[in-house]
C-alpha cells in the first residue's frame, strides 16, 4: 500500500482545513470543459503543505510574497511574478516565507496537455515535460495569471477557449521539453471567411472554439493562429467587434439600449454597456442620443 505522500490526490485534498489560520484564504473550483481542470486562488500565511503528489501538472503564478517548496530533492523559493510548473507524479511540499504569499494555481491533466501539444504540432504528440520547477518569464506568467482570473469569472466559451489555448501553447512552446514544432500558419482565407460568416449570422450563439474549428476542419489552435494572421484578432475579439457594430446600427436607428443589446447578441443591457463603453468610449445611451439629436 502506498503511503499518503505517494498517493496522487486532488488539490483540495492537499489543503488541511484544520491548519488554515485566520489570515489564510482559499477559493477552489473545477472547470469541466478542460478535463475537470482544478483551479485554486489562495493566500497562505500559516498553511503548510505536507509532501504529496498529483496525477496532474501544477501550474501557477506567485502574485505576492514568496513560497518555499521542495521538489525533486531540491529546495526552491518562488517570489512575486515567478511561474511555478511541476510535472505529474512528482513529490513536493509547500510552505510560506515570512509574511506569506498569494498565488493562482491550476492543475491541468496530462491528457489535456498532450491534446494541446498535438494541436500545436498538427498531429499526435506526447504530454510535455517541464525540467525547471520555477521560471521567470513575465509574458507567460502574466498570461497564466490573466487566464486563471478569467476562468474564475464564468466567461463566454469562445473567450475562455482562445485564452486557454494560446496561453498553454505559449507555455508549452517556450518551456516544455519534447515540445512540438509549431508549424507556420498559412492565411487560409476561405476558412477564416467561413468562420466570420458563421459568427456574423449567429451573434447570439455562445460558440466554442471547437465548434467553430469543426466548421472548417481545423484544430482549435490552428484556427486561432490563422485568424490572428488574417485579421489580427482572435475569433472572440472579432465577434465582440461585430456585436458592437450591430449595436451601433440599432442604436442609430432608434432602438433602446435594451433592444440593441438583444439584437446584437449581448446577454443584457449591462453587458452591452460594459463592452460598448470600452470600445466606443461612451455608453450606448449617450451614443443613441448623439445619433438622434
Amino acid at each position: 500500500m502506498r503511503s499518503p505522500a505517494n498517493r496522487a490526490i486532488a488539490q483540495y485534498e492537499a489543503i488541511d482545513a484544520g491548519a488554515l489560520g485566520a489570515d489564510d484564504s482559499t477559493l477552489f473550483w473545477r472547470d469541466p470543459r478542460w478535463h475537470d481542470l482544478e483551479c485554486l486562488a489562495a493566500r497562505f500565511v500559516r498553511h503548510v503543505y505536507a509532501p504529496h503528489v498529483h496525477d496532474t501538472y501544477a501550474l501557477g503564478v506567485i502574485l505576492a510574497g514568496a513560497e518555499h517548496y521542495r521538489y525533486r530533492g531540491v529546495e526552491h523559493v518562488a517570489g512575486a511574478g515567478d511561474l511555478v510548473i511541476l510535472d505529474p507524479h512528482e513529490l513536493h511540499d509547500g510552505r510560506p516565507a515570512e509574511g506569506g504569499y498569494r498565488y493562482r494555481m491550476m492543475y491541468p491533466a496530462p491528457s489535456l496537455m498532450a491534446e494541446i501539444a498535438g494541436e500545436i504540432a498538427d498531429g499526435p504528440a506526447r504530454a510535455p515535460h517541464f525540467p525547471e520547477a520555477k521560471l521567470t518569464d513575465p509574458e507567460v506568467g502574466h498570461a497564466v495569471a490573466r487566464l486563471h482570473a478569467l476562468l474564475g469569472q464564468a466567461p463566454e466559451k469562445l473567450q475562455a477557449d482562445g485564452a486557454f489555448l494560446e496561453t498553454m501553447a505559449l507555455l508549452i512552446g517556450r518551456h516544455g521539453r519534447d515540445a512540438p514544432v509549431d508549424r507556420p500558419a498559412g492565411r487560409e482565407d476561405k476558412a477564416v471567411a467561413r468562420v466570420c460568416e458563421a459568427i456574423e449570422d449567429t451573434l447570439d450563439e455562445d460558440w466554442s472554439m471547437e465548434a467553430l474549428a469543426t466548421l472548417v476542419g481545423f484544430s482549435r489552435y490552428r484556427l486561432i493562429r490563422c485568424f490572428r494572421r488574417a485579421l489580427g484578432v482572435t475569433p472572440h475579439a472579432y465577434r465582440t467587434s461585430r456585436r458592437v457594430i450591430r449595436a451601433k446600427r440599432s442604436l442609430a436607428a432608434g432602438a433602446t439600449p435594451a433592444i440593441a443589446a438583444l439584437e446584437a447578441g449581448f446577454y443584457d443591457q449591462a453587458h452591452l454597456t460594459r463592452v460598448f463603453k470600452s470600445v466606443v468610449g461612451v455608453t450606448p445611451a449617450t451614443f443613441r442620443r448623439g445619433c438622434l439629436t
